[in-house]
């Protein structure tokens, strides 16, 4: 599991999933939260993110704009990432806003996760 600047495809794709280094409602020193990549079947739209970890769990964190998707296909493209997450990916806190930081910010890429039983 790859941290982002170290990935190696060009874009993110539906079953894809985003461990952010912390929860971005709980704040600095929280446990790390999941977000995967999903398709909101609007064609008005890119995909999306969904919270699948924490107390959120179910719930849409954001829908993307049509720019961030990777040559007109359905997935979304790494380098509008890289360049927009500043913008997507921040939250207030302690009355500042405080942006998620890129770096340690984990993919589990749909092909790559493992099922482990846990006993």
């Amino acid at each position: 599991m790859p941290f982002l600047p170290e990935y190696g495809e060009e874009a993110l794709f539906t079953g894809d999933v985003l461990r952010l280094p912390e929860n971005y409602d709980l704040g600095p020193g929280s446990p790390p939260v999941d977000l995967m990549v999903f398709e909101p079947l609007d064609e008005e739209c890119g995909l999306g993110l969904v919270v699948v970890s924490g107390y959120k769990a179910g719930l849409v964190y954001a829908l993307l704009p049509v720019e961030s998707l990777k040559g007109g296909s359905r997935s979304i493209c790494m380098d509008w990432l890289k360049r927009e997450w500043n913008r997507w990916f921040c939250y207030a806190f302690a009355d500042e806003m405080k942006i998620i930081d890129f770096g340690k910010t984990r993919v589990f890429s749909w092909d790559k996760r493992e099922i482990v039983e846990i006993a």
